[in-house]
């Protein structure tokens, strides 16, 4: 498959990020294929974020940076993560207000229908690119001022100086298409690739601080999950 050819090139950095990928006609003369097969696999590096796609006098296909992995077991978020590794990250509130919780969010937080919580909405960006939409449910009760608080930064750790320190999560993830908000949002069509988190957060003593629903694009950013510590090779057991 002329897609996976491609990308066995990027990945072992025989085109390397930055650099300008092959035209059409020189993939078609490469590979003895239709044109329309060339674009195809195109199609599918440019879906899976290893190549860019730029139009105009300077434009042309470029190779991208191999994105980087995120842990979904970790306790840090996205955005902490992709900060601990260099990238530049920023978050953008899109709406802050009260409201009457869900009545079927009330059992999970364990408050009575009617209690108020805090709706945050906000986009978060890595090195000026959007990179995910989230929003948060959070009981007044807790952070009784959480608009005088700073909100450009992930909101962990907002809550964390509040004396609110996550403990455990509990997360599904479904992949998506994009809303039509998440589409402005985001800058992506409705047919784009997306991952849609869904997470229960609580504290050390088993109540819950936060509902929480995250949608990230997964062109820019793949995900893994990690379980038990990796053995170095003196511990791996020796088979007889």
């Amino acid at each position: 498959m002329i897609a996976d050819s491609l990308r066995c090139k990027i990945e072992t950095q025989q085109l390397k990020p930055g650099e300008r990928f092959p035209t059409e006609r020189e993939l078609v003369q490469e590979y003895n294929v239709a044109r329309m097969t060339v674009r195809h696999a195109l199609d599918i590096l440019q879906i899976e974020g290893l190549i860019d796609r730029k139009r105009g006098r300077t434009g042309g296909t470029f190779v991208r940076a191999i994105p980087p992995t995120l842990n979904l077991t970790s306790h840090e978020g996205i955005l902490l993560q992709l900060r601990d590794r260099g990238f530049l990250t920023r978050v953008e509130v899109v709406a802050l207000h009260k409201a009457e919780v869900l009545s079927h969010m009330a059992a999970t937080f364990g408050v009575e229908e009617g209690t108020l919580v805090w709706e945050l909405k906000g986009v978060h960006y890595v090195d000026d690119a959007p990179i995910s939409v989230s929003k948060y449910t959070i009981p007044v009760q807790l952070v009784p001022d959480l608009d005088e608080r700073d909100l450009h930064q992930p909101l962990l750790e907002t809550l964390e100086s509040c004396g609110l320190k996550m403990a455990h999560k509990r997360e599904s993830i479904v992949a998506a298409t994009a809303r039509a908000e998440e589409q402005k949002l985001l800058g992506v069509g409705r047919s784009h690739p997306l991952l849609r988190f869904s997470r229960v957060i609580k504290q050390s003593d088993g109540a819950v601080m936060a509902i929480s629903e995250e949608t990230l694009r997964s062109d820019i950013a793949n995900v893994e999950v990690i379980v038990g510590e990796d053995p170095s090779p003196g511990q791996v057991p020796h088979l007889d």
